[in-house]
């Protein structure tokens, strides 16, 4: 068993990481989910960046992890920055996403990695 580990700036180790996870792939698994359920995984268009792949109301929503020049990550175009990607979703359990068409909804509901 081949066991890949997330870069340095996913640990510690958080179960709603899912790796190289297509879109149509993440969309499939919040398709069972209610809404608020997300997902951090591999972005399709960049390997070295990272999407959240949220469930709402609408569907389903797609956001780019931005990294700023210091190295702070960004979701979206407003939110603060923070220095790893836990502490971004950290925050988003208890605010607000700053997210046109998702100010509403904060991440309540991780997809867990299905472990074997």
């Amino acid at each position: 068993i081949i066991i890949q580990f997330p870069p340095e700036h996913l640990i510690p180790l958080k179960l709603w990481y899912h790796g190289a996870l297509s879109r149509s792939d993440a969309e499939s698994l919040l398709t069972l989910c209610k809404e608020c359920s997300y997902l951090v995984r591999n972005s399709e268009t960049s390997h070295s960046e990272y999407s959240l792949s949220l469930r709402s109301c609408q569907g389903f929503m797609h956001m780019k992890f931005s990294q700023s020049k210091d190295g702070k990550y960004i979701l979206g175009q407003n939110s603060p920055p923070f220095s790893n990607i836990p502490e971004v979703i950290h925050y988003y359990t208890t605010h607000k996403l700053p997210i046109r068409g998702a100010e509403h909804l904060s991440l309540l509901f991780p997809v867990l990695v299905q472990t074997l």
